[in-house]
């Protein structure tokens, strides 16, 4: 087996030290496996669902206490699939954006088509017609001429009238085509932007919506990073339909909190990100604690058993030369104070030069 687990090169960049059992080897390689698993699926658009996360979770946590192989297979083995199904749902929906692209194309060429194929049989009708019309300049017979000049009016007549409707109903074929691919390139587009559990942006939106807001000149803000505390205790006591509706409820009760203009995303698994702009670090932290109330107060009649719902959130204001990472990086510290402060807290963590300056005024 671990011949196997080698050739698959999950243990790659740690190798077990010579005094290291066989069996502590392959836990540290197979915790490596899941652990990656873990930032590929929460790195997609989104993240993954949360009753997959949960299922990785279940298998390192599974892993870290010495279950048996037994115990493990069945957990990995669910863990992957559920792995791979995500996989087939993305290529499937890069299948349908490449469908509906040719779609387009294929709508245009047999526009151009049309047209070319109208234009050239009018130019036919008209060669004829320029014929027959040098023909009749050398007819004496003034009732011939007449007769064939009203007969050729007529024809050229209805050839225009027929062209006309067969033009003026291809261009409207033409608009319906095209209205119901936009509607269908559009919907594409905010799957793509929205998590599907929560419908409220993804990790993808968030991070595009950072660097805008870190351009130059543009308005002060900040950034928070959510947690819903004990998650794991509400799937496993709770069940997963049950998380699935705290997540559903947090991220509601985010979005109404919010104003016009900020923005609220779920980067994946229970953990979500707030955009605020115009607030100074004081400011977002006496708004965030009573978003931490207002989501407490949405999440307590869903969850049973005993447990207390609620948010750690933690925040950083954007300062000079700050980049989408080292704010991230604050948020994430400032998150980190708040759950080890005691959970359902908000925690705030000013840049270096900010604090400088503040402790130089002290």
């Amino acid at each position: 087996m671990s011949k196997r687990l080698v050739s698959l090169h999950l243990g790659r960049g740690r190798q077990a030290r010579p005094e290291e059992p066989d069996a502590d080897a392959f836990r540290r390689m197979l915790d490596d496996a899941f652990a990656t698993l873990t930032s590929v699926l929460a790195a997609g658009d989104g993240g993954a669902p949360a009753d997959v996360m949960s299922l990785v979770d279940g298998c390192r946590t599974e892993v870290a206490s010495g279950a048996s192989a037994g115990t493990l297979e069945p957990l990995a083995r669910a863990c992957f699939e559920s792995a791979r199904g995500l996989a087939a749902h993305a290529r499937n929906r890069t299948a349908e954006q490449r469908a509906q692209v040719a779609a387009v194309v294929a709508m245009v060429q047999e526009t151009v088509a049309a047209m070319a194929g109208d234009h050239a049989s009018l130019d036919e009708t008209l060669t004829s017609s320029a014929e027959r019309f040098e023909q009749l300049a050398r007819v004496d017979n003034l009732q011939q001429i007449q007769a064939q000049l009203v007969s050729e009016v007529a024809t050229l007549k209805r050839v225009t009238i027929e062209r006309r409707a067969a033009w003026e109903q291809t261009v409207q074929e033409f608009g319906t085509r095209l209205s119901t691919l936009e509607t269908q390139l559009d919907r594409t587009r905010r799957e793509a932007a929205l998590d599907p559990l929560t419908n409220v942006p993804n990790r993808r939106t968030f991070e595009r919506a950072c660097r805008e807001w870190l351009a130059p000149n543009r308005p002060g803000f900040v950034m928070a990073m959510i947690d819903v505390d004990d998650f794991k205790a509400i799937n496993d006591r709770c069940g997963h339909a049950t998380g699935d509706n705290v997540l559903v409820a947090v991220a509601d009760t985010l979005a109404r909190s919010l104003r016009t203009g900020d923005l609220v995303v779920r980067l994946g698994g229970d953990e979500f990100a707030l955009l605020m702009a115009g607030l100074t670090l004081r400011q977002a932290e006496g708004r965030l604690a009573a978003v931490g109330r207002a989501v407490h107060d949405a999440c307590r009649p869903i969850v049973q058993h005993g447990i207390v719902p609620s948010i750690s959130i933690g925040v950083a204001e954007c300062s000079a030369g700050d980049t989408l990472e080292s704010l991230q990086h604050r948020a994430d510290a400032a998150l980190y104070d708040a759950k080890k402060s005691g959970k359902g807290r908000v925690a705030a963590k000013a840049s270096p030069l900010i604090r400088d300056l503040l402790k130089r005024g002290e």
